[in-house]
């Protein structure tokens, strides 16, 4: 919301040249102006519409934009912490200790965590140490990090002893971070580096404010720490504490930003978990369903198209509860079609020698790309309705012919005789087409191997008056000639 001018601390940065920005602010306004001043702490713009100037707090900005304007003005620094290398140690009791292996007697590894050290018998090993690398606060010190990396910097060189001083401030080394700014300030006064003594200048004041607030920046970066595990609620509820133990806290900016970076994050993954998971839990419940050999194919089709969807609405919902325990299964159908924009991989399935279970008509639904598909003018529930009734009568029929005693081989036959992965893939097949979930990206046929395509078996009939061609229809494909295979994501 706009206000009178806010009285800003003496540091306000001079722009280099005034520049039209169009801001929108959090309340969903929009802002044509000039920024004329601006520091950690926000920034005074003027109007372009009325001449009129305002402070305003980074926090007044739209979510996003705030970050995207003090990235460019050279305050927003990236919070991510430093990874070093690490020893992992599985022990045959199940417990996993991380930190350094210093030593190593021959009986006994030497294990460094911070400033503490633990003798592990190596006969309690389940596996090698295995080597990993982990946020550098879990095993060193903020004194132990400085002193491993201060070498790997030029000293002489500003940008490095910034980048330093940023690494420094994200391990909580905070008094070696202003020693490296003190450093970097003296070389971009040498050089007259007026750019880097900005950046220096907000480094400075966002080092000294997390250093005079360190039990609140503390507080923030145990929160980050629980983003980056996935463990959200337990970042909600340190999130909520903070809101309430410190108020008034100097560091509102950041915990507003960190707010944003909570939903942000917790969205990004949970859609990631659908991506990942779905298929994994499809696969299971298809894989229990195929070992029914006496089930009938049209209750599996059923069960694929209605029940099976349902099934893994349900177990999705129960897992992303982990992530936000106040989801629904109307959240899981919105998050599902977003898993494209994390690169959805491809699946494939194939309908085998059962692609004639599902009729001429959708078993080589696709083949001939040129053909055009002729505009009935029929509804979609007109067309659902007409192949529930062919399907109802190719049933009547199969009841028929089984009555009768015509040796007929129905799908139920095909189903019983296949094997437990040619169900398996069947019915992914049939699921992936026809339940709506996935969307299909491409539609394969081969030949079948006992007609070679032509959905016809031809005999020689020798007699006495010489041969006679007979044609028959294909055992294996039943007429349809192909088996069709899809790719899906």
């Amino acid at each position: 919301m706009f206000s009178t001018l806010l009285l800003f601390p003496l540091f306000l940065q001079q722009p280099q040249a005034p520049q039209d920005h169009l801001l929108r602010l959090r309340d969903g306004r929009v802002l044509v102006c000039e920024i004329i001043e601006h520091d950690f702490d926000g920034l005074v713009v003027r109007a372009l519409q009325n001449g009129g100037e305002y402070g305003l707090t980074w926090s007044d900005l739209f979510p996003g934009e705030s970050e995207a304007l003090r990235a460019n003005l050279g305050y927003r620094v990236e919070t991510s912490v430093p990874q070093v290398a690490a020893d992992q140690l599985l022990l045959v009791n199940g417990q996993v200790l991380v930190g350094r292996v210093v030593g190593n007697d021959g009986a006994n590894l030497d294990l460094r965590i911070h400033d503490s050290r633990s003798l592990i018998p190596l006969h309690r090993l389940a596996a090698p140490v295995e080597k990993i690398m982990v946020p550098a606060p879990q095993v060193l010190t903020p004194e132990q990090f400085y002193q491993e990396r201060v070498l790997d910097f030029d000293m002489d060189l500003g940008t490095d002893l910034y980048a330093f001083a940023i690494e420094l401030q994200n391990v909580f080394a905070l008094e070696r971070a202003l020693e490296m700014i003190t450093a970097a300030e003296d070389v971009a006064l040498q050089t007259a580096d007026t750019a880097l003594q900005a950046r220096l200048g907000n480094l400075r004041r966002s080092t000294e404010l997390t250093r005079d607030n360190l039990a609140q920046a503390e507080a923030l970066e145990s929160v980050r720490q629980s983003i980056h595990r996935q463990r959200f609620p337990e970042a909600l509820e340190k999130l909520q504490n903070f809101d309430a133990d410190f108020p008034d806290s100097p560091l509102h900016v950041d915990y507003l930003d960190l707010l944003e970076k909570f939903e942000l994050k917790r969205t990004e993954s949970l859609e990631k978990h659908l991506s990942r998971n779905w298929f994994s839990e499809l696969s299971n419940l298809v894989k229990r369903r195929a070992l029914d050999r006496g089930a009938a194919v049209d209750e599996l089709m059923g069960w694929a198209e209605s029940e099976l969807p349902a099934l893994l609405r349900a177990e999705m919902l129960e897992q992303l509860q982990e992530y936000k325990p106040e989801l629904n299964i109307e959240d899981v159908e919105s998050l599902w079609p977003e898993r494209v924009e994390h690169g959805a991989k491809r699946y494939q399935a194939n309908f085998g020698a059962g692609s004639w279970i599902l009729g001429e008509d959708r078993a080589r639904a696709g083949l001939d790309p040129d053909l055009e598909e002729v505009d009935d003018g029929k509804t979609p529930e007109q067309r659902e309705l007409e192949e529930r009734t062919k399907k109802y009568l190719e049933n009547l029929e199969r009841a028929r012919s089984q009555a009768s005693g015509d040796d007929e081989f129905s799908p139920e036959d095909w189903w019983r005789n296949a094997n437990a992965n040619q169900r398996f893939q069947w019915l992914l097949a049939y699921y992936a087409e026809f339940a709506g979930d996935y969307e299909l990206t491409h539609v394969s046929f081969s030949s079948c191997q006992t007609c070679a395509g032509g959905g016809v078996i031809k005999r020689l009939n020798l007699g006495a008056n010489g041969g006679k061609s007979q044609k028959s229809k294909c055992p294996t494909c039943h007429g349809v000639g192909v088996w069709r295979s899809v790719t899906f994501r």
